[in-house]
Parts: C-alpha cells; sequence; structure tokens
C-alpha cells in the first residue's frame, strides 16, 4: 500500500522529534511540544524537501531544523539545568525526613543543595528572604499556584507560611514526577502540593489560587507564540500576580529594560522591585 504525503511527512516529523530527544537535556521533553515547535518554528519547505529526500537524515535541511529546535528547547529548558544529582539529593531529603517532625538543619541545608541544580533558583538564594518579605507584605496566601515552577516550590521554607496548598506546574512529565515525590515526602511538615504537566501555550483553563507565581518564563513563551502573555494572564484566577523577569542575559550582559515595554502596556498598575539578575512585578489581578 502506497503512503499518503501526509503520512510520509508524517514519519519525518516524528524522525525528527526522535533525533532531537538524542541528546540527554531534551529526552524527558514531550513528543507533542516538540512537534508543535517543528511545525511552527521549521520552514514547511524544508519539512517537505525532508520528506521527499532519499535520506533524510544526510540533509542540510534535516540537520538545521535539529540545530533550530534544539537551541529554542536550550534557551527555554535546558539551561537551566546545571547539576544532574538532583535526585540522588531528593533521595537524601526522603531519607533524612523519615528521622524528623520538624524542618530540621540538615533538611533545609538539603533544599538548599537541590535548589542549587537549577540556575534560576540558584540565583535567588541569596534573596528567597527579601522576595517573599515584599511579595507576601499584604497577603497570607492559603493557596499558591506556580506556572512552570522549575524548583521554586523548594523555597516554601522561606516563605514563613503554613497550611498552603501548593500548586505547580511543569511541560515535562519527569520534572512533574520530581516535584510531587518532593510533595508526597514533606507532606508529613503540613505542606501540601501538586504537581501538574501542563504547556503554557495551550491551556484552557487554569486552578484558583490566592496568588500566582509566573518566574522567568513569559519572555521565552513570546518567542513562541506571540501575545501569549495576555492569553495567560486572563486565564490565571488570582487575586496577586507576581511575574519575573530575566536582567542580564546568559552571559551575564545587562538587558535593557525597554525591551519590556510591551509588558508594561499590559498592566495598568503593579508594584516592582529588583534583585540581582531578576525584576519582579506584583500585580492585582483586578487592575489587568
Amino acid at each position: 500500500m502506497v503512503k499518503s504525503t501526509k503520512e510520509y511527512k508524517r514519519e519525518k516529523v516524528n524522525l525528527l522529534i526522535s533525533q532531537i530527544k538524542r541528546k540527554k537535556e531534551f529526552s524527558n521533553i514531550n513528543d507533542e511540544f516538540i512537534e508543535k515547535l517543528i511545525v511552527n518554528k521549521v520552514d514547511e519547505k524544508d519539512l517537505v524537501k525532508i520528506s521527499n529526500h532519499s535520506k533524510p537524515e544526510k540533509s542540510k535541511e534535516f540537520k538545521q531544523s535539529i540545530k533550530t529546535i534544539r537551541k529554542i528547547l536550550h534557551d527555554i529548558y535546558g539551561v537551566f539545568n546545571i547539576d544532574e544529582n538532583r535526585s540522588k539529593l531528593l533521595n537524601e531529603l526522603e531519607k533524612e525526613s523519615k528521622n524528623t517532625n520538624n524542618i530540621n538543619d540538615n533538611l533545609k541545608k538539603i533544599h538548599i543543595n537541590i535548589l542549587k541544580t537549577h540556575k534560576s533558583t540558584n540565583e535567588r538564594l541569596p534573596f528567597y528572604d527579601e522576595i517573599y518579605q515584599k511579595v507576601f507584605h499584604e497577603l497570607k496566601p492559603k493557596t499558591i499556584l506556580d506556572l512552570s515552577s522549575g524548583l521554586n516550590p523548594l523555597s516554601y521554607h522561606f516563605m514563613n507560611l503554613d497550611g498552603v496548598k501548593y500548586i505547580a506546574t511543569e511541560f515535562v512529565d519527569e520534572d512533574t514526577k520530581f516535584l510531587n515525590k518532593y510533595f508526597s515526602i514533606m507532606k508529613k511538615f503540613n505542606f501540601d502540593g501538586e504537581a501538574l504537566t501542563l504547556n503554557l501555550l495551550e491551556i484552557k483553563d487554569l486552578p484558583s489560587s490566592d496568588i500566582c507565581f509566573l518566574f522567568k518564563t513569559l519572555d521565552s513563551l513570546e518567542t513562541l507564540k506571540k501575545d501569549i502573555t495576555k492569553e495567560i494572564l486572563n486565564k490565571i484566577n488570582s487575586k496577586i500576580i507576581v511575574i519575573s523577569f530575566p536582567t542580564t542575559t546568559l552571559s551575564g550582559r545587562k538587558i535593557s529594560k525597554k525591551r519590556l515595554i510591551w509588558f508594561d502596556r499590559l498592566i495598568k498598575e503593579y508594584f516592582t522591585f529588583e534583585i540581582k539578575n531578576e525584576i519582579f512585578y506584583i500585580i492585582n489581578k483586578t487592575n489587568l
């Protein structure tokens, strides 16, 4: 039976996905997410050439497509993971938690070591007390929604809160599993958490919460889908939204604040503050 052009093209897209995921840092990313990047970021003409090539893996279009998608994935995901010992540290946390009924110094130390394995949380470590003093100055939330959370839920002990329901989202199943294991360990310490796998580019609705975090995420999403920020803000059902942006490039070069003019136009009133390498906006949802 002769394959249709659509079926043949589908085979080549699957081939691209499998090649992209051969690199370890991308191996756990969902196929559907990578496929949508291919469809949106690879020129249609290049996909046709790949499909028509007798040995698609040898074509320059195939190699360029892999390079393009891997760069995007690295910028929005891979670059932030700076240590592979995370699972080992989580096992240490689990073992230590069985020996105490309180958040002791050993547990705090393991938390900090895990936070150091992610670029953003590692940078925030000296500033978490300051961040949460400002964020929770007038609000003591009972529910927190943390979108594209990374390892930020592990900064909970800096928040000085009690009895909070914490909902985190990630777009990679492996990261969601990691967070859910963490939450199950911390349940005995009155920390009720849940992690969900969620692609912010295609959300239909979000859990309601008292406060929503959206740290260092919108820049990357806007490069993938223009005006997605407005869509996300409209779907957030929280009293307060806290959004952050990096203020330096990965190489340490200062980024001009003028690049955030597009964001300032979306929000009417806000309180803002800065730490090293990051600027935060605290927004009342009623003022959007």
